[in-house]
Protein backbone atom coordinates (compact mmCIF):
# COMPACT_ATOMS: atom_id res chain seq x y z
CA UNK A 1 0.00 0.00 0.00
CA UNK A 2 1.32 3.22 -1.12
CA UNK A 3 0.94 5.85 1.58
CA UNK A 4 1.27 9.62 0.10
CA UNK A 5 2.37 12.43 2.73
CA UNK A 6 2.19 16.11 1.58
CA UNK A 7 5.82 17.90 2.37
CA UNK A 8 6.03 20.68 4.44
CA UNK A 9 7.92 23.62 3.95
CA UNK A 10 9.37 24.62 7.47
CA UNK A 11 10.69 27.84 6.07
CA UNK A 12 6.94 28.88 5.21
CA UNK A 13 5.09 27.35 8.14
CA UNK A 14 3.43 29.62 10.45
CA UNK A 15 5.68 30.84 13.24
CA UNK A 16 3.27 30.07 15.78
CA UNK A 17 3.47 26.36 14.27
CA UNK A 18 7.05 25.94 14.62
CA UNK A 19 6.87 26.77 18.33
CA UNK A 20 4.25 24.46 19.31
CA UNK A 21 6.16 22.22 17.93
CA UNK A 22 8.98 22.87 19.31
CA UNK A 23 7.54 22.94 22.43
CA UNK A 24 6.11 19.40 22.13
CA UNK A 25 8.87 18.38 21.12
CA UNK A 26 10.82 19.59 24.49
CA UNK A 27 8.32 18.83 26.66
CA UNK A 28 6.37 15.61 25.24
CA UNK A 29 9.00 13.45 23.34
CA UNK A 30 11.96 11.82 25.41
CA UNK A 31 14.38 9.69 23.14
CA UNK A 32 14.77 6.20 24.03
CA UNK A 33 18.34 5.98 23.21
CA UNK A 34 20.93 9.14 23.85
CA UNK A 35 20.21 10.42 19.81
CA UNK A 36 17.59 11.03 18.01
CA UNK A 37 17.59 9.16 14.52
CA UNK A 38 16.86 11.28 11.29
CA UNK A 39 13.33 9.06 10.68
CA UNK A 40 12.79 9.78 14.48
CA UNK A 41 12.87 13.81 14.08
CA UNK A 42 11.09 13.62 11.07
CA UNK A 43 8.39 11.43 12.55
CA UNK A 44 7.90 13.96 15.53
CA UNK A 45 7.96 17.35 13.66
CA UNK A 46 5.23 15.62 10.95
CA UNK A 47 3.29 14.72 14.17
CA UNK A 48 3.66 17.55 16.13
CA UNK A 49 2.53 19.80 13.01
CA UNK A 50 -0.14 18.18 11.49
CA UNK A 51 -1.71 17.79 15.04
CA UNK A 52 -1.49 21.37 16.55
CA UNK A 53 -2.08 23.02 13.38
CA UNK A 54 -2.54 26.46 14.60
CA UNK A 55 -3.47 29.44 12.06
CA UNK A 56 -3.34 32.82 13.21
CA UNK A 57 -6.23 35.04 12.41
CA UNK A 58 -7.36 38.43 13.01
CA UNK A 59 -10.45 39.00 13.77
CA UNK A 60 -12.74 41.63 11.94
CA UNK A 61 -14.11 44.28 14.15
CA UNK A 62 -17.54 42.82 12.91
CA UNK A 63 -15.88 39.53 14.45
CA UNK A 64 -14.48 40.93 17.83
CA UNK A 65 -17.86 43.33 18.99
CA UNK A 66 -15.20 45.87 19.23
CA UNK A 67 -16.71 47.79 15.60
CA UNK A 68 -19.34 49.23 17.71
CA UNK A 69 -19.45 51.74 20.39
CA UNK A 70 -22.48 51.84 22.25
CA UNK A 71 -23.15 54.50 24.89
CA UNK A 72 -23.58 53.67 28.45
CA UNK A 73 -23.94 56.52 30.73
CA UNK A 74 -23.97 60.10 30.54
CA UNK A 75 -22.95 62.34 33.68
CA UNK A 76 -22.95 66.09 34.91
CA UNK A 77 -19.52 67.30 35.20
CA UNK A 78 -17.52 70.34 35.83
CA UNK A 79 -13.72 70.61 34.11
CA UNK A 80 -10.76 72.56 34.82
CA UNK A 81 -6.46 72.57 34.07
CA UNK A 82 -4.16 72.05 36.30
CA UNK A 83 -3.97 75.81 36.72
CA UNK A 84 -7.82 76.45 37.82
CA UNK A 85 -8.80 77.81 34.32
CA UNK A 86 -12.06 76.78 33.67
CA UNK A 87 -14.25 76.40 29.96
CA UNK A 88 -15.89 79.27 28.56
CA UNK A 89 -18.30 79.10 25.80
CA UNK A 90 -17.48 81.79 23.35
CA UNK A 91 -19.97 82.71 20.24
CA UNK A 92 -17.94 84.82 17.31
CA UNK A 93 -15.68 82.61 16.40
CA UNK A 94 -17.94 79.31 18.46
CA UNK A 95 -14.96 77.56 20.46
CA UNK A 96 -14.06 77.21 23.77
CA UNK A 97 -11.61 79.10 25.70
CA UNK A 98 -9.72 78.06 28.72
CA UNK A 99 -10.14 81.17 31.81
CA UNK A 100 -9.12 82.16 35.22
CA UNK A 101 -12.86 82.56 36.80
CA UNK A 102 -13.59 84.27 40.05
CA UNK A 103 -16.66 85.05 42.19
CA UNK A 104 -19.95 86.07 40.13
CA UNK A 105 -17.63 85.04 37.06
CA UNK A 106 -17.87 81.50 37.76
CA UNK A 107 -21.33 81.33 36.40
CA UNK A 108 -19.79 81.82 32.95
CA UNK A 109 -17.64 78.38 32.94
CA UNK A 110 -19.67 75.61 30.70
CA UNK A 111 -20.13 71.80 32.76
CA UNK A 112 -19.90 69.17 30.19
CA UNK A 113 -22.83 66.44 29.71
CA UNK A 114 -20.37 63.19 29.27
CA UNK A 115 -21.65 60.02 27.80
CA UNK A 116 -19.22 56.91 28.32
CA UNK A 117 -19.35 54.42 25.68
CA UNK A 118 -18.78 50.51 25.84
CA UNK A 119 -16.93 48.52 23.52
CA UNK A 120 -15.20 44.93 23.93
CA UNK A 121 -11.54 46.73 23.17
CA UNK A 122 -11.48 49.04 25.72
CA UNK A 123 -14.06 47.24 28.61
CA UNK A 124 -11.00 46.49 31.00
CA UNK A 125 -8.12 49.05 29.56
CA UNK A 126 -7.41 52.23 31.21
CA UNK A 127 -8.73 54.80 28.84
CA UNK A 128 -12.59 54.75 28.32
CA UNK A 129 -14.08 55.81 25.19
CA UNK A 130 -16.44 59.11 25.63
CA UNK A 131 -18.11 62.11 23.48
CA UNK A 132 -18.68 65.27 25.00
CA UNK A 133 -21.31 67.89 25.28
CA UNK A 134 -21.53 71.30 26.77
CA UNK A 135 -24.40 70.49 29.35
CA UNK A 136 -27.65 72.83 28.53
CA UNK A 137 -26.64 73.18 24.63
CA UNK A 138 -26.84 71.38 22.12
CA UNK A 139 -23.15 71.39 20.86
CA UNK A 140 -20.18 68.69 21.24
CA UNK A 141 -16.63 68.75 20.80
CA UNK A 142 -15.40 66.63 17.65
CA UNK A 143 -11.88 65.92 16.85
CA UNK A 144 -11.19 66.48 12.64
CA UNK A 145 -8.56 67.29 10.15
CA UNK A 146 -8.20 70.39 8.99
CA UNK A 147 -5.11 71.40 6.56
CA UNK A 148 -3.50 68.25 7.60
CA UNK A 149 -3.65 68.53 11.30
CA UNK A 150 -6.53 67.22 13.88
CA UNK A 151 -8.63 69.95 15.07
CA UNK A 152 -10.86 70.64 18.16
CA UNK A 153 -14.02 71.60 16.96
CA UNK A 154 -17.65 72.49 18.65
CA UNK A 155 -20.80 71.17 16.48
CA UNK A 156 -24.09 71.15 16.68
CA UNK A 157 -25.63 67.77 17.55
CA UNK A 158 -29.75 67.71 16.82
CA UNK A 159 -30.69 64.80 18.04
CA UNK A 160 -28.50 62.49 20.45
CA UNK A 161 -29.94 59.79 19.11
CA UNK A 162 -26.94 60.52 16.63
CA UNK A 163 -24.71 59.59 19.24
CA UNK A 164 -26.55 56.40 21.00
CA UNK A 165 -23.64 53.95 18.60
CA UNK A 166 -21.07 55.00 16.95
CA UNK A 167 -18.90 52.76 14.21
CA UNK A 168 -15.76 52.69 15.03
CA UNK A 169 -15.25 53.20 11.14
CA UNK A 170 -17.51 55.81 10.25
CA UNK A 171 -17.05 59.55 10.37
CA UNK A 172 -18.87 60.01 13.91
CA UNK A 173 -16.10 58.61 15.39
CA UNK A 174 -14.90 62.06 15.79
CA UNK A 175 -16.63 62.81 18.44
CA UNK A 176 -15.34 60.16 20.59
CA UNK A 177 -11.88 60.54 23.20
CA UNK A 178 -10.28 57.99 25.25
CA UNK A 179 -10.55 59.52 28.73
CA UNK A 180 -7.74 58.51 30.82
CA UNK A 181 -7.98 58.94 34.67
CA UNK A 182 -4.14 59.25 36.62
CA UNK A 183 -3.79 59.60 39.99
CA UNK A 184 -6.43 61.58 42.26
CA UNK A 185 -7.75 64.25 39.42
CA UNK A 186 -5.70 64.01 36.67
CA UNK A 187 -7.71 63.11 33.32
CA UNK A 188 -6.64 63.26 30.02
CA UNK A 189 -8.34 63.11 26.49
CA UNK A 190 -7.02 61.55 23.59
CA UNK A 191 -8.65 61.57 20.17
CA UNK A 192 -9.67 58.21 19.32
CA UNK A 193 -10.04 58.99 15.45
CA UNK A 194 -6.16 61.01 15.92
CA UNK A 195 -3.97 58.98 18.12
CA UNK A 196 -1.61 60.70 19.86
CA UNK A 197 -3.83 63.74 19.94
CA UNK A 198 -4.98 65.13 22.80
CA UNK A 199 -7.59 67.86 24.33
CA UNK A 200 -5.15 70.61 25.92
CA UNK A 201 -5.35 74.45 26.88
CA UNK A 202 -2.61 76.89 26.47
CA UNK A 203 -0.77 78.47 29.55
CA UNK A 204 -1.83 81.88 29.03
CA UNK A 205 -5.62 83.08 29.95
CA UNK A 206 -8.42 83.41 27.46
CA UNK A 207 -6.94 81.16 24.64
CA UNK A 208 -8.53 78.53 23.00
CA UNK A 209 -9.00 74.73 24.15
CA UNK A 210 -7.62 72.87 21.09
CA UNK A 211 -6.24 69.62 20.12
CA UNK A 212 -2.35 69.16 20.25
CA UNK A 213 0.44 66.53 19.75
CA UNK A 214 1.40 64.01 23.01
CA UNK A 215 4.72 65.62 21.97
CA UNK A 216 3.96 69.27 22.24
CA UNK A 217 5.04 70.18 26.43
CA UNK A 218 3.88 73.73 25.91
CA UNK A 219 0.40 73.12 26.46
CA UNK A 220 -1.90 71.63 29.13
CA UNK A 221 -3.03 68.12 28.71
CA UNK A 222 -4.61 67.39 31.82
CA UNK A 223 -7.75 68.01 33.21
CA UNK A 224 -9.95 67.83 36.77
CA UNK A 225 -13.19 66.36 36.18
CA UNK A 226 -15.82 66.43 38.96
CA UNK A 227 -19.05 64.76 38.55
CA UNK A 228 -22.17 66.94 39.65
Amino acid sequence: MDIKTDCIDLEKAPRCDLVVMLQRMKHNHTPVGTEFSDDDLLNIMLENVLEEHVTSHILSPEESGAGVFKSTAVVGCSVCDEQQKSWVLKQQPLQLQAVTLQGSNMDLKVNLSLSTYMTRSFTNGASRPVALGIAGKDLYLSCSESDGNPVLQLEKVTSTEMLKEIDAQGDMVRFLFLRKDSGFSSTTFESLKFRGWFISTAVENRMPVQMCHKEDDTRITCFTIKQL
